[in-house]
């Protein structure tokens, strides 16, 4: 191979590798911020978001937000999805409402998880709020539950303490047929 070729090929390399360094670093900065800081801005402004933040793995973004006390979960939830998907698009993300720990709204939760997965397996959701509701009102809780097409919301609190529960309805389109 002569030199001239030689310099050639290394010149479409070196044009090769700065042309995607370009690009990625294009790509980033877009996702960066035309994406996540004003996502993240409109977020933080929501009265009930105490914190939020944004990651991207794997071409999927997960917004997690803190919640302060609401009066439904399911319209705060709504809103926030409404603002992720204007954002970001469809199947691209998931929103994850962060929480903290109490020792009896968790137990109360772990209790209730064969009631949730077998009403939402049944299609059972006036027998669910009643069972719900009688477990909650034995651990003197206030609860409330929202249902839409896609999910299904439960809201507790124990005085100070509350805590949001989100859950899919994966088969409800399924079974609309």
């Amino acid at each position: 191979m002569s030199k001239k070729n030689e310099f050639k090929i290394l010149l479409f390399i070196a044009a090769f590798v700065i042309t995607f360094s370009l690009g990625l670093g294009a790509y980033y900065l877009n996702s960066r911020y035309n994406i996540e800081k004003p996502l993240l801005a409109q977020i933080d402004n929501l009265s009930s978001v105490e914190d939020s933040k944004i990651e991207k793995q794997d071409e999927i973004y997960t917004v997690t937000v803190t919640l302060g006390r609401v009066e439904s979960v399911q319209e705060e939830y709504k809103q926030l999805d409404d603002m992720v998907r204007g954002k970001i698009g469809e199947s691209q993300y998931q929103i994850i409402i962060n929480m903290e720990n109490d020792a009896k709204l968790d137990q109360v939760y772990y209790d209730i998880q064969p009631i949730v997965y077998e009403a939402l397996a049944n299609n059972e959701y006036v027998w669910m709020k009643d069972e719900i509701g009688r477990i909650a009102s034995q651990e003197q809780l206030d609860y409330k539950m929202f249902i839409d097409d896609n999910r299904v919301y439960l809201q507790f609190s124990d005085g100070d303490n509350f805590q949001y529960h989100i859950i899919e309805r994966n088969d409800s389109k399924q079974d609309a047929v």
